[in-house]
């Protein structure tokens, strides 16, 4: 835990992008540690599930995409406390376990494009789109921002659009978009909003 602790206190002094990625948890059908990981990883207190989920992954009896899925939930705990290269970590072993979970690329896209690695991030995008994952406008609404990032504002727009049509109630991608006019011409550059 010391290790997650001093990591988040890095992170604090580097640079991370202005707009906030979207993560994705996956259900652990195992239950124990590898369930409460889940439960708590993306709204639960990092730190406590951060232990949580490490206790899970020492389960031998776990099943590979129960492990794959923690992996993939230790990811999000990881990414809200900007600990982007253990994020990065966690989402190539749960990838290196079951490669067709779209989750582990939207997560492992949060880390990369807070690494610098925009269009390697936009790369993982794509392919969780691909795969398919339960909250897919998390994909889309993640691929806009790093298509912006790329200066491809009109695709960026096309992405938040998408993701705002599949869950209307998408807040995020509501928010992104209020930065651009009808036609997706960006009105307002990344990281400043509309009062």
């Amino acid at each position: 835990m010391r290790v997650l602790n001093a990591v988040s206190a890095l992170a604090l002094l580097g640079a991370v992008c202005t707009a906030t990625s979207a993560n994705a948890v996956v259900l652990v059908v195992g239950g124990g540690a590898g369930s409460q990981c889940y439960a708590t990883a993306e709204y639960g207190d990092p730190y406590k599930a951060f232990d949580i989920c490490s206790r899970a992954l020492s389960d031998q009896e776990m099943s590979v995409r129960d492990r794959a899925a923690t992996y993939i939930n230790r990811s999000v705990v990881r990414l809200r406390v900007h600990d982007w290269s253990g994020a990065l970590g966690d989402t190539d072993l749960a990838i290196a376990r079951v490669s067709g979970i779209g989750e582990a690329f939207v997560n492992r896209g949060a880390a990369l494009i807070n690494l610098g690695r925009t269009q390697d991030a936009l790369t993982d995008r794509n392919r969780a789109i691909t795969i398919g994952l339960d909250k897919v406008h998390l994909a889309y609404y993640n691929r806009g921002l790093a298509k912006e990032k790329m200066n491809d504002t009109r695709g960026a727009y096309a992405d938040y659009r998408k993701a705002l049509d599949l869950d209307p109630t998408f807040t995020m991608a509501a928010d992104e978009l209020k930065r651009f006019n009808t036609s997706g011409q960006m009105m307002i550059p990344m990281g400043q909003r509309r009062s």
